[in-house]
Order: C-alpha cells, then sequence, then structure tokens
C-alpha cells in the first residue's frame, strides 16, 4: 500500500437480487469511444463487488457521480473485497446505436484517486433477449500503479468472459 505502488483491482457486476450475470459486447465499429459495452436493465439493482491485490483500504466511493456505501465483505494478507449496490430505477433507455458512460471512482487510501469509466448500454426492464445477449461479464481487471500517493493511473484494463450466451 501506499505511494508509487502496484495493485490489481477486479470489478464484478452481478444483477440482484439473485446474483444474476451481466453480459457484454464487443463493438465491431469504432463509432464509440470504448471498444466494450455493458449491457444492464433500466429499474434494476446491480451489486458492484471490488477487490484489490495486495489489500487497499477503500475510503470512499461514486458510481454513476452518487456516493454509494461500499462495505468490506473480506480482508487477508493478500486481498481485500469490497461490495456496493448501483440502482439503475429511472434511468432513461439508450437510443439506438448510442452508449453511456458510467464513471466508477474510488478514494483508495495512500494511493489516491482512481477512476474508471464503463460504456454501457441500458435496456428495458424485461428486454432479456437484447439485454443477454453476447457474453457473460466475469469480471473487469484493472492493473493499477499510484503516482505520489494523489492519482491511481490504469495501466492495463482487461474484461473477463465466461463462455457466450445461447
Amino acid at each position: 500500500m501506499g505511494g508509487n505502488g502496484h495493485f490489481r483491482v477486479t470489478l464484478s457486476l452481478r444483477r440482484e437480487p439473485n446474483a444474476g450475470p451481466v453480459f457484454c459486447k464487443q463493438e465491431s465499429e469504432k463509432r464509440f469511444r470504448q471498444c466494450k459495452t455493458v449491457k444492464l436493465s433500466a429499474q434494476a439493482t446491480y451489486r458492484l463487488d471490488i477487490s484489490f491485490k495486495p489489500p487497499q483500504v477503500l475510503q470512499g466511493l461514486a458510481i454513476g457521480g452518487k456516493e454509494v456505501d461500499a462495505i468490506e465483505k473480506a480482508r487477508d494478507g493478500t486481498a481485500c473485497a469490497y461490495s456496493a449496490y448501483h440502482s439503475t430505477k429511472g434511468v432513461e433507455v439508450s437510443a439506438r446505436g448510442q452508449r453511456e458512460d458510467l464513471q466508477i471512482a474510488m478514494n483508495v487510501l495512500g494511493s489516491g484517486k482512481l477512476t474508471t469509466c464503463l460504456q454501457i448500454k441500458y435496456y428495458k426492464s424485461g428486454d432479456q433477449s437484447h439485454c443477454e445477449f453476447g457474453s457473460r461479464l466475469h469480471c473487469i481487471e484493472l492493473d493499477c500503479s499510484s503516482v505520489e500517493g494523489r492519482l491511481v493511473m490504469v495501466d492495463k484494463e482487461t474484461y473477463t468472459k465466461t463462455g457466450m450466451a445461447s
């Protein structure tokens, strides 16, 4: 922990209440800012699990510009894990060909502020045929380094998928 340190952050999104899978797709054209799109339902609740290797202290978390409570779930000498909830109630369904940015900002004690942004497409609440098409998103791994304890740089971002949806 501390300044000039390297650590890995793993982000995992699950749909609540049953820890349902979240899907993502590889974009085929360069018309969007990012090459991966995470698919979420409007009017739903998602659990965001965040793990740090080696362990860090998460002092604050904002999802989509809203401060949320992050509860520490586990900690040992090699890693720690937190959970938080993100609601899409009141979110507009994305128009055809549009993507939204979902910023995730973390204040990490001794390392600084870590910000990442997911490219999201929001679907109607009951639209499983589109929202659950693509690859199951297992997690997003961020290899990070702290710059003088003030700012965390994401050196590498990796989307890990678990098979194709049927």
